[in-house]
């Protein structure tokens, strides 16, 4: 559904400003940067079209369902009363909307038991009318049932008598209030869902909240494809997550003071992948890109040395030069500094000086499991297991020394290409003329400074 949402203006003054969007709209920023008090602002402009779900929400499911006409129930779950007499602020909110605990499980299950009521009610009217079989139309339980079963193929649930009761493979059925946290929640959100009004815009504040990475995805997946003529609006710290919403908009809400905001669409930055611009911009660290994978070496050390920046690995060396900068070059990211750090791999010392001109530094030798093996770091962990650092730096520099003869023309080779390498991909010609090529040539083969 296309949908415009209103928002207070990015630079923290000026008109609001409105944001379109045709795959719902994701908010990524670090703890304490207003995030949810952005959502209880969205709702209040939006009024009766905004349907926000708190991330403070309690989750017990009572043993048996009020049962409600359906105006009720449905007042009493959007509003906070079943009379739709006052305000949402003060009865949905307690007017404490950005930090009260929301408690309409209750209401929620009333509003589900009620939508079903009228289902059979309208049905068995239809029914008698044409005095011919009538399809049964599907209720919000009906599509529950089947996405429940969908995503979580070994448990079965069912409503009945106004009670919530589930099944696992092969087990005794029990009382939907036993279930665990991930499944109440999972219960919970489908239902405030599709129990939302066709043309709403519904604000989730923390949709990760008691949900494992495995489901989060597919939950929300199916949750989107069953209300087409619905609005989601994500507001999350789970940054992978925010990524998994491919189509959708991303805002990067920098900072919040005295009720203003200050805002901006996630940028798009060549050579880094959606996935990582959002995981640079959801935390306030200066970034360090490192070579490997999360988990490797590289990160693991390099995030103990550099305890202040944002470690991330990006996998090759051309790649941590890349996204180095590019980040650099990018406007939106100035307020944060980015560096990178690869291993030497045989560089010439004219290509380190130039990478440092680009903010990526060179480590001093050609990978980094060789920092585990310099001197001062023997002596070190020597000194912590009570050894003799004399002897164990000795016996290290002797082993290392005896190995590097052994392949010396490995090194030695290596070592050479790696440089003609360099030394290629720096040829470049002035102009389209024979002499140009040779300057070119002339000025690539000359000794390195």
């Amino acid at each position: 559904m296309k949908a415009t949402i209103t928002l207070p203006n990015r630079t923290g003054t000026g008109d609001n400003e409105v944001v379109e969007t045709e795959h719902h709209l994701v908010v990524i920023g670090a703890n304490g940067s207003g995030k949810t008090r952005l959502g209880t602002w969205i709702e209040q402009a939006m009024g009766a079209q905004a349907h926000r779900i708190a991330a403070q929400r309690a989750l017990g499911i009572a043993d048996y369902a009020q049962m409600l006409a359906l105006e009720q129930a449905d007042n009493a779950l959007r509003y906070g009363n079943a009379e739709h007499i006052g305000n949402k602020r003060g009865h949905r909110w307690g007017n404490k909307p950005e930090t009260h605990m929301l408690n309409d499980y209750d209401m929620l299950l009333s509003v589900l038991f009620a939508q079903s009521a009228k289902r059979n009610a309208d049905h068995t009217k239809a029914t008698k009318t044409t005095g011919a079989y009538v399809p049964v139309p599907d209720s919000p339980i009906d599509i529950i049932c089947r996405v429940w079963s969908d995503i979580m193929p070994h448990r079965e649930i069912e409503f009945l008598d106004g009670k919530v009761l589930v099944r696992k493979t092969g087990e005794v059925q029990y009382h939907g209030k036993e279930m665990s946290d991930g499944e109440r929640v999972a219960l919970y959100l489908i239902g405030q869902c599709l129990c939302a009004p066709d043309g709403s815009v519904v604000i989730i504040d923390e949709p990760e909240i008691h949900l494992h990475k495995s489901l989060m995805g597919r939950l929300w997946d199916k949750i989107e494809a069953l209300c087409p003529e619905k609005t989601f609006i994500y507001i999350t710290h789970d940054l992978d997550f925010a990524a998994s919403r491919k189509a959708a908009p991303k805002l990067w809400v920098k900072s919040y003071e005295s009720g203003k905001w200050i805002w901006d669409e996630v940028p798009e930055i060549d050579h880094i992948p959606e996935n990582v611009t959002i995981e640079i911009v959801g935390n306030r660290k200066n970034v360090l890109f490192t070579e490997g994978e999360k988990g490797s070496y590289d990160s693991t050390i390099y995030q103990a040395v550099f305890p202040d920046h944002h470690v991330i690995p990006r996998g090759g060396c051309s790649k941590v030069i890349e996204a180095t900068k590019a980040m650099r070059n990018t406007p939106a990211l100035h307020h944060l500094q980015a560096f990178g750090i690869i291993d030497a791999d045989y560089r010439a010392q004219v290509e380190i000086n130039a990478l440092k001109t680009s903010g990526v530094q060179t480590i001093e030798v050609a990978e980094v499991e060789n920092l585990l093996c310099v001197e001062p770091l023997l002596r070190l962990v020597a000194s912590k297991l009570e050894l003799n650092p004399d002897e164990i730096a000795a016996k290290a520099t002797a082993f290392v020394a005896n190995e590097l003869r052994q392949e010396l023309d490995v090194q030695a080779c290596n070592h050479a290409e790696r440089e003609i390498r360099h030394r290629l991909g720096t040829y470049a010609k002035s102009d389209y003329s024979e002499q140009a090529l040779k300057d070119a040539f002339a000025a690539t083969m000359a000794p390195s400074m």
